[in-house]
């Protein structure tokens, strides 16, 4: 049964000269304008199936205590610049939320949203939301859940939002693109943003964000899901017992690339954090400086984590090391390393690979003071330092494949080869060669292959492929121009291209639109799609025979959320895939 929609204008009766007092179901499509407000919610509002509520520039809602908008239908509230719209309490109590229920559409632009809680987020979205332009603030229920929704985030900004459990400012499960805001002075797990989905979070400021005690994360808290984060300044936010004052990372997938990641303090690690067997972690490029935490400012207690053409100094741990590493594969490479006390703790039996990096010294017992493994506690890994640089390193460019790669001396019935190839120039003056035998190149970085200089030998089956290819010293390698060849015998031996197929896209975080490339050793059937985060198929870019060789199509972001995309490609039995990032 649906409740009135009660819409009065009240002259006496009100406590507030010429406000509308409004209640129950809205119907109809609606407008809220300067001339009813301010409207007061007395009771609980809900938006209609198929109705739309407009809600112009320069309104005031205020909503009695507990009560709440319940949006089944479209809300569109856009204000302006110069004349926002406010939702806030009406008296003391705080309201309730402002809920977005599953297939309906809410967009919130220069709004003023506050005083919601404690026991909700002002907003609640489990359909489609768009919010930008706003000021979240003084919500004790935390500012924005999104558990089941999708929901773009951009340009607001979120302070002293407060929540007794998880994500005072943004808490997402499902799905969310965060960008451009300013996140400061919010309390909880997660106290910036909290993330149990699949999250972009690009070019915010998250500052003065505080986890109190048992909440982790004062920053940015993963719990799971994959991450994204890119490009924002992460600043003096603190964990007070928990672990991860700037990013917390548990058994998720996160990529944090080209923050600042400066003066974050916690009970454990000050700057990150990576915790569970299956938090994974690429780190590279941040500038990590200043960081107070127990434990290090960088700690890795999970799975695999590659720290990369980081800039890591003035850290400080009452360890004193800047990174601690207990996790099963810990690779630190190329780093520009500034050591407080110690640089580097390997606190447990795993080895540790920490070559090419600059420890701001090259005295090989300054260096190795600043470590702690094997050979101060015979429990511990090794941490395999040697070579290190003399200088900073600032080069990130891929090198080149191996050239002129031969395999001689094999005879009938004879398995040995002798291989060899000429090294190219890297203009980082560091390069790495592995091989690999078998029917293809591999498409990631072997921790388990073995470095080898030519020329070297090999014991292997006539007939199988050998591959060869460049592996940089941060373990970036160039696999699609592997010199290969098949193995034949010296009579026969003739070069032979790998018979994988492969997709890329340049670039892979794009705007409008990205270039998807692909190559075909032989004619195939083959299907080209886009994918979504849920594993919904968006686009499709070809379906059909083509002949071998080489192709590109333009992916037009036309009609995409920002978020999470994979385009992939099937050429017959071969499967390969491309993970892309769109931003707006």
């Amino acid at each position: 049964m649906k409740r009135l929609f009660i819409f009065i204008l009240i002259a006496g009766s009100s406590s507030i000269a010429n406000a509308t007092n409004v209640s129950g179901s809205i119907s109809t499509n609606t407008v809220w304008d300067n001339a009813g407000s301010p409207y007061i919610v007395t009771d609980n509002i809900g938006i209609d199936a198929g109705v739309r509520l407009d809600i112009q520039p320069g309104v005031e809602i205020r909503l009695d205590s507990a009560k709440n908008i319940e949006v089944y239908g479209t809300l569109s509230a856009i204000g302006t610049n110069a004349d926002s719209i406010i939702i806030t309490k009406n008296g003391t109590g705080g309201w309730l939320f402002l809920r977005v229920v599953p297939t309906s559409i809410c967009s919130l632009k220069y709004c003023r949203i506050e005083y919601a809680g404690p026991d909700h987020a002002a907003i609640y979205n489990e359909s489609d939301l768009y919010i930008g332009y706003c000021n979240v603030s003084n919500n004790s229920g935390g500012g924005i859940y999104n558990p089941i929704g999708s929901v773009i985030i951009t340009n607001n900004t979120f302070s002293d939002n407060s929540s007794c459990n998880v994500g005072g400012a943004i808490c997402n499960v499902n799905t969310a693109t965060i960008t451009n805001n300013i996140i400061y002075h919010n309390r909880g797990s997660g106290a910036g943003i909290y993330n149990e989905g699949a999250a972009l979070i690009s070019d915010n400021t998250i500052t003065y964000n505080w986890a109190p005690s048992g909440g982790h994360g004062g920053g940015i808290c993963s719990w799971g899901g994959t991450v994204s984060i890119f490009n924002n300044n992460i600043s003096n936010n603190s964990a007070d017992s928990g672990d991860g004052g700037g990013i917390m990372n548990q058994n998720c997938s996160a990529i944090i690339i080209g923050n600042i990641i400066s003066n974050n303090s916690s009970a454990e690690a000050g700057a990150i954090s990576n915790h569970g067997a299956y938090g994974n972690a690429i780190i590279t490029h941040n500038t990590i400086s200043n960081n107070t935490g127990a434990s290090g400012s960088i700690i890795n207690c999970g799975g695999e984590v590659k720290i990369k053409y980081n800039t890591i100094t003035d850290n400080n741990s009452a360890s004193g090391a800047i990174i601690s590493s207990s996790g099963s594969n810990t690779l630190v490479r190329t780093n520009n390393i500034y050591p407080g006390i110690f640089a580097l703790f390997d606190s447990d039996t795993n080895n540790v690979d920490a070559r090419y990096n600059y420890w701001n010294t090259t005295d090989i017992d300054t260096i190795n003071a600043k470590i702690i493994d094997h050979y101060d506690d015979s429990y511990y890994g090794i941490v395999f330092y040697q070579p290190f640089l003399g200088t900073t390193f600032n080069d990130t460019t891929a090198p080149l494949p191996p050239l002129s790669l031969t395999a001689t001396g094999a005879k009938a019935n004879d398995s040995v080869f002798v291989v060899n190839w000429t090294n190219p120039t890297d203009s980082s003056g560091i390069s790495e060669y592995y091989y690999k035998l078998g029917t293809a190149p591999v498409s990631d970085f072997d921790k388990s292959g073995i470095l080898h200089y030519p020329p070297d030998t090999i014991s292997t089956n006539q007939e199988d492929s050998l591959f060869v290819w460049l592996v940089d010293s941060s373990g970036n390698l160039n696999y699609q121009n592997s010199a290969a060849l098949r193995l034949t015998g010296v009579e026969e031996q003739t070069p032979v291209v790998s018979d994988q197929c492969s997709v890329t896209a340049k670039p892979n975080l794009f705007g409008t639109s990205t270039a998807i490339s692909y190559e075909l050793p032989a004619k195939s059937k083959v299907s080209l799609n886009v994918y979504d985060i849920s594993g919904s198929c968006v686009k499709t870019l070809m379906d059909g025979e083509k002949p071998a060789g080489t192709y590109t199509t333009i992916l037009n972001a036309k009609g995409l959320k920002a978020g999470i995309y994979f385009v992939k490609l099937t050429a017959g039995t071969f499967k390969s895939t491309q993970k892309l990032v769109l931003m707006k």
